[in-house]
């Protein structure tokens, strides 16, 4: 069955050609340019008197309730990645809970639990195929899964109207994405910087036209199944050396394989090798009447390794090789 034009025009040159797909994994989400502009409009229409945030977060974060006028308090984490130091909330407080790399479903239960749930937010950024679960809001992030300029979605159960304006500037920030496919990584990596420094200190918009296109073309269960198999080739290689707390059941399609070693300067390593690794978040910072500073231990040691469906077996392998190969003069943390 042939999917009608969109534009409704018929004829004329031809527009991108996109592989047939099923559609949309959220179709009902509300539909915005980026998480944190879904976030940022949730924090408008709720009104919360503050809302609890994670120090281990990315700082761009922070823009949703400094545009929504929403009081932050910071929490830490423990060694289990669960908040530290909450307490019960205020009837006004707003909880942001943070599913790190897609491993943390448990901790979202136990937060859901703990919590009232119907004031906590869950952000699953690094969890697109974790099921949203009847709380207050859940963020996605599909940019960070699929190749795809922007975009974030929403799923709550508040009737909320959809902002005033569309995203008109996914054409540029599918740019570096052409340029990548077209010479590589290294020569749209300053590209891809200004496409995400694009999307900061906006209010929240619809969903570009391109970017919710280029969705319902996507082969989710293909990647998912392809996620799975890479995660679980490096777990098996890696894991009786790797501190990062990943758990016996593993839920499906985590965004990256988190690596915590003893290994110093492993990103550099692996960089080095062209496998392109990054830091999350390298500025983060715990709370200052802490001793262990579990942030930033992890956004200085914890490696997020490649196992996206872009890649396979072979792939896995060669991480695997390079980290076994690790020079011994590089050193322990």
């Amino acid at each position: 069955m042939t999917v009608p034009s969109a534009s409704g025009a018929i004829g004329g040159y031809f527009e991108l050609e996109l592989a047939g797909g099923a559609g949309e994994l959220y179709p009902d989400a509300l539909k915005y340019q980026s998480a944190r502009a879904a976030f940022a409009s949730l924090l408008q229409h709720v009104r919360p008197g503050r809302i609890w945030m994670p120090w281990y977060n990315c700082g761009t974060m922070l823009e949703a309730p400094e545009v929504a006028g929403v009081a932050v308090r910071r929490y830490g984490i423990d060694g289990d990645l669960y908040p530290n130091g909450v307490g019960a909330l205020a009837p006004e407080d707003c909880l942001l809970y943070v599913n790190y790399f897609g491993v943390c479903d448990q901790q979202v239960s136990r937060v859901l639990r703990e919590f009232p749930r119907e004031q906590v937010i869950i952000d699953h950024s690094q969890a697109f195929y974790a099921q949203a679960p009847r709380c207050l809001g859940t963020l996605y992030s599909p940019r960070k899964f699929f190749g795809v300029p922007d975009g974030g979605y929403l799923l709550t159960q508040l009737r909320m109207r959809p902002p005033p304006e569309r995203d008109v500037q996914s054409f540029e920030r599918l740019k570096p994405l052409l340029i990548r496919l077209s010479e590589g990584p290294e020569a749209g990596y300053e590209a891809i910087q200004r496409a995400r420094l694009s999307l900061m200190g906006q209010p929240p918009k619809i969903m570009s036209t391109l970017t919710e296109a280029l969705l319902r073309h996507v082969d989710y269960s293909g990647a998912l199944l392809r996620r799975n198999e890479n995660f679980m080739t490096l777990h098996r290689a890696l894991g009786a050396r790797n501190q990062f707390p990943i758990p016996a059941d593993i839920p499906p399609g985590p965004m990256c394989y988190p690596f915590l070693g003893e290994m110093t300067n492993l990103h550099d390593w692996l960089i080095r090798h062209r496998i392109f690794v990054g830091h999350y978040w390298p500025d983060v910072r715990g709370p200052r009447d802490r001793e262990d500073d579990r942030e930033r231990v992890l956004s200085h040691h914890c490696v997020p390794l490649p196992s996206d469906q872009r890649y396979g077996r072979a792939d896995m392998e060669r991480i695997i090789a390079l980290i076994e190969g690790y020079p011994s003069r590089h050193g322990h943390r």
